[in-house]
């Protein structure tokens, strides 16, 4: 029968084989990040934050093409959000699939400043430098004035690559288009690598993404009990999540799948 459609949430098409990404030790695909970021988005109770998809991150990274960069910030707001969340693959071609491991960049305005957290650490340093470079000068004012930190991982010259890019896919969240450039930052956004726990296997990458993803979630809906977003990762992240994530998944897009049904 193929694979067979199981769930559609929000804009997010989950199939029979993006759910055994979960039920094996294996490495989770773009659609499962996709879409738990949307539901944490969706059970969200603060407006500041945006969810920047897999492939659009990937597109972000690896593209030449400036414009694209520049109308994915206006349609979705980029410089008025106080925190936003890309991933990070260490896949160097988006036209195609790839990619071996996940990290997550966070951008937080109060800082100014991009965080990587990678449970492989140095794994994605290049991969995470690149994105940042592409998109750091979209992110508009805010944030303290610090000297500009650039990681100890430089940054390769990357392959001079032409894409042409024809259509610009929205963010998850709502957002109006604004002028990028009349809100460019005076102060370039600093580069910092965090503190992550560390994954016990070559496949749990994309569990340590979401568990983060949750943990700034909770951090934003929880009134900011925690000093900052930092503290508040720190607190909330740990190794168990490679025993408890995958399940506790499968049980929300069952019962997911549960109240569609019941809908129909």
């Amino acid at each position: 029968m193929g694979d067979k459609e199981v769930l559609k949430y929000k804009d997010i098409v989950l199939r029979a084989s993006d759910l055994d990404t979960l039920r094996g030790p294996c490495f989770l695909n773009d659609q499962i990040i996709a879409f738990y970021f949307s539901y944490l988005l969706s059970s969200s109770k603060s407006d500041d934050i945006l969810f920047v998809e897999p492939s659009i991150s990937v597109c972000l990274a690896n593209c030449q093409d400036d414009k694209f960069i520049e109308e994915f910030a206006q349609s979705c707001i980029m410089s008025s959000k106080r925190l936003v969340l890309f991933t990070v693959n260490d896949n160097d071609d988006f036209d195609g699939g790839g990619g071996n491991h996940w990290s997550i960049l966070v951008y937080d305005r109060t800082k100014n400043s991009f965080l990587h957290y990678d449970s492989m650490e140095g794994v994605n340093s290049f991969h995470a430098m690149k994105l940042y470079d592409a998109i750091k000068e979209y992110m508009g004012p805010g944030g303290q004035v610090s000297r500009p930190h650039i990681s100890s991982y430089s940054l390769k010259k990357q392959k001079n690559k032409k894409k042409n890019i024809s259509y610009v896919s929205r963010p998850l969240g709502r957002a109006e288009p604004e002028s990028v450039a009349a809100t460019a930052p005076a102060v370039s956004p600093t580069f910092m690598e965090c503190k992550t726990p560390q994954q016990s296997n070559g496949y749990d990458c994309g569990l340590y993404v979401l568990a983060i993803a949750r943990a700034i979630c909770q951090w934003c809906s929880d009134e900011l009990n925690e000093s900052d977003v930092i503290s508040a990762i720190e607190k909330r992240v740990d190794d168990s999540v490679e025993l408890k994530m995958r399940s506790e998944l499968l049980e929300i897009i069952q019962d997911l799948i549960t109240d569609s049904v019941a809908s129909i």
